[in-house]
């Protein structure tokens, strides 16, 4: 996605220096529709962005053209959606957490599901866990220090008192969720983060985010999906799906809750997952099971394949 962005940013730069003509006209519109797919096949969640590169294509219409805004609203819009950020290096006060971290955080409010199933399917990958080892540091004052790889240039502060909000039993994971809910400006008990893009906030340049949308996919689309990626998930592949928890907990039909798989078993045909209320439990589905309920519902499953 952050390919096709640079490629429609290109392309308004290179006209903003003389008239454009209709080749000009036709690279620039194909160049915001393929930003428009691509945002839309990520999972959405970028409206602004959305906007922009509609606006682009209506501008070629009707003669308010302007390559100079047009990059200057993308490049706004950008900075909030995990696009167009630097390399990664860690610089905090503090020291780091030698405990895992992410492997047994629960969740405490109703929006915190996403970020806690995200940072548990990091957990259980070499990469992710190192991602969070790295993310966030523990000051000599109780507080924590925390750097996403996804906005390299910030660094984040959580005070103890307030990690609780975000989870409970892992504060240093409690403090990574606490700081994408500032990343988003919003309230865990106001409704739940977009999941692509917590995704693609934690990784970074380290991973590629991809998404199958249940409502689009069938039966055999979406077990095929989790075939594809059982032999790397919980390795190179951190995976999160959604859905609605039954009263015991277990996956159920529906959407509203985030899940984190830790295991797919092809020959046995089931699949591993955690439920962010009670992290500690591991729970199974059969695939072809899950493959059936899960078709043609909003319950997407999403998947950061580390580089």
């Amino acid at each position: 996605m952050e390919s096709t962005y640079r490629q429609l940013v290109q392309a308004l730069q290179q006209s903003r220096n003389g008239s454009i003509g209709n080749a000009g006209r036709t690279q620039i519109t194909q160049a915001a529709k393929n930003f428009q797919d691509a945002m839309q096949r990520d999972g959405g969640a970028r409206d602004n962005l959305m906007t922009d590169a509609h606006n682009v294509i209506a501008s070629l219409s009707d003669g308010t053209f302007n390559a100079g805004a047009s990059v200057n609203a993308l490049r706004r819009d950008a900075k909030g959606s995990v696009i167009e950020f630097g390399k990664w290096s860690v610089s905090m006060p503090g020291s780091q957490i030698t405990s895992p971290i992410g492997t047994h955080l629960n969740q405490s409010s109703e929006g915190d599901c996403v970020g806690i199933s995200v940072v548990k399917a990091f957990s259980n990958t070499q990469t992710g866990a190192t991602i969070l080892r790295r993310a966030v540091t523990l000051t000599s004052d109780g507080s924590y220090n925390v750097s996403l790889p996804g906005d390299p240039a910030t660094v984040y502060r959580l005070n103890p008192g307030e990690l609780d909000q975000f989870g409970k039993g892992d504060p240093g994971a409690a403090a990574v969720v606490g700081a994408m809910f500032q990343y988003f400006h919003k309230d865990p008990k106001q409704g739940a983060l977009p999941t692509n893009k917590v995704m693609e906030l934690l990784a970074g340049h380290a991973g590629d985010h991809d998404r199958l949308a249940d409502a689009h996919s069938t039966p055999d689309q979406i077990t095929g999906y989790l075939l594809q990626h059982a032999n790397g998930a919980g390795s190179r592949y951190a995976m999160v799906f959604g859905g609605k928890p039954a009263r015991n907990g277990d996956w159920s039909k529906g959407d509203g809750h985030a899940f984190a798989i830790i295991r797919i078993d092809k020959a046995n045909m089931m699949l591993t997952y955690t439920n962010p209320w009670n992290e500690a439990s591991t729970r199974t589905i059969a695939i072809r099971d899950l493959a059936s309920q899960a078709a043609g519902t909003s319950a997407d499953f999403e998947t950061v394949t580390f580089r």
